[in-house]
């Protein structure tokens, strides 16, 4: 039996703006900021704490409760921010409220203003969207409204299939390459994407030559653009993440995916790369591809994992020789004497990672798994060679064991241990 969870999904609707909401931002945005510094001046320790502080002050706005609640909640989001550089505060427009304080009746929205005081709002929505506020199972969440979208959070439980298989997923800047252990492997072309990328770029060069001037137009401009931008590649991104999550639900597959956290740290100025290249893959959407993937994924009860890069494309997915690198994005294996896309071995590779746990690192995300080699139709390759236990060695491991010793002596003591059975 899987494992039962509780996925959570946000779905964007669009209304019809109300002048009663303007006021409503502005004095919202006020609270959140309020908040914000009585949290840095008593330091709470939890929500509940900044809730008690704050709600003398924030009352008299004479808003709903739920107002100061919720903003309660926005400011100790963003004081517990570890990545933050100053201290905080709010700017943008939006409301954020709980899903005891709206009233949703098919496409109208009650939200409330002053006690016994609401605003109704009416949502544009398509039959994706009335998929989701007909559906009896789905549970609602909290909503958050911004100048021009609305944003409802649903989720449902759900029960995690049990795979047959792992779908490796490599995320590259013009492609996403997959392999799975039937044999398939399949590429999906997002050069779509970098070219908007390029054409955007050369826009936003243009916006700053010809505004110098006024910093008011340019910013309009910049956030037109933006807007743009970001609305024609997330949807690129959107039809090719469907077919892979649409791929791994028919064929029972788990995901797999690389994690690429820092990978931003790689393409830095002073690191020997030029202007162009660092720009390129600074604007690399592999987050999005891959939160894009992961969301579908977990919403249809397929379950996903993370393993470690390093080495992907560097190692042959049969033989775990190291790969000669040839012309036109070519590896050749000197073993397998076999030449394949360097995309391709990647995500073999990285579907490798987690066919196998006994062939795998012990910090990799899928440690713990029970799957076995004949548990997958796994092709022939040096995986199926890692059959005999460790306990069967007869070499020493006393100085393993050895509190005194230091991690890295550890760690080689276990890689000489193994490395016999992973030949």
């Amino acid at each position: 039996m899987g494992i039962g969870v509780r996925p959570v999904k946000a779905v964007q609707f669009r209304y019809k703006a109300s002048e009663e909401l303007d006021s409503l931002f502005e004095d919202f945005r006020l609270m959140c900021n309020d908040a914000v510094r009585i949290a840095l001046k008593e330091r709470p320790q939890n929500r509940f704490k900044l809730i008690e502080l704050a709600y003398p002050r924030l009352k008299q706005y004479g808003l709903h409760t739920h107002y100061i609640l919720s903003a309660c909640e926005v400011a100790y989001s963003v004081y517990r921010n570890k990545n933050r550089k100053s201290d905080p505060y709010v700017k943008k427009a939006f409301l954020k409220l709980d899903n005891q304080s709206y009233v949703l009746n098919h496409l109208i929205l009650r939200i409330p203003t002053k006690p016994r005081q609401f605003i109704y709002l009416t949502l544009q929505g398509s039959d994706y969207h009335l998929s989701f506020i007909d559906n009896p199972s789905l549970k609602r969440g909290s909503i958050t409204l911004t100048g021009r979208t609305l944003g409802i959070a649903f989720s449902k439980e759900i029960v995690e299939i049990e795979p047959n298989g792992q779908i490796g997923v490599d995320v590259n800047e013009r492609n996403v390459t997959t392999s799975d252990t039937l044999g398939n492997t399949k590429i999906y072309d997002t050069s779509q994407v970098a070219e908007v990328k390029e054409i955007y770029k050369a826009i936003r060069a243009k916006i700053g030559r010809g505004t110098k001037q006024d910093n008011r137009i340019s910013q309009k401009l910049y956030a037109k653009y933006g807007r743009r931008e970001k609305n024609r590649t997330t949807q690129a991104i959107h039809r090719v993440s469907k077919k892979i999550v649409e791929e791994a639900k028919e064929k029972k597959l788990g995901i797999v995916m690389e994690n690429l956290k820092g990978i931003r740290k790689l393409y830095r100025k002073g690191n020997g790369q030029g202007r162009s290249f660092r720009g390129r893959m600074n604007n690399w959407m592999f987050h999005e591809t891959q939160r894009q993937v992961e969301y579908k994924a977990t919403w249809a009860g397929i379950p996903v994992v993370y393993v470690n890069p390093r080495g992907t494309s560097r190692k042959c997915p049969e033989c775990g020789s190291s790969l000669i690198e040839l012309e036109g994005r070519k590896l050749m294996c000197p073993s397998c004497k076999q030449a394949e896309d360097r995309d391709v071995i990647a995500s073999k590779n990285i579907m490798m990672a987690c066919v196998v746990p006994q062939a795998r690192s012990p910090k990799c995300s899928c440690e713990g798994e029970s799957q076995t080699q004949e548990d997958v139709s796994n092709p022939l390759s040096r995986w199926m060679k890692v059959d005999s236990p460790l306990e069967e060695s007869t070499e020493p491991r006393s100085r393993s064991l050895d509190p005194r010793a230091g991690a890295s002596s550890i760690r080689k003591v276990r890689l000489e241990e193994e490395r016999p059975f992973l030949l």
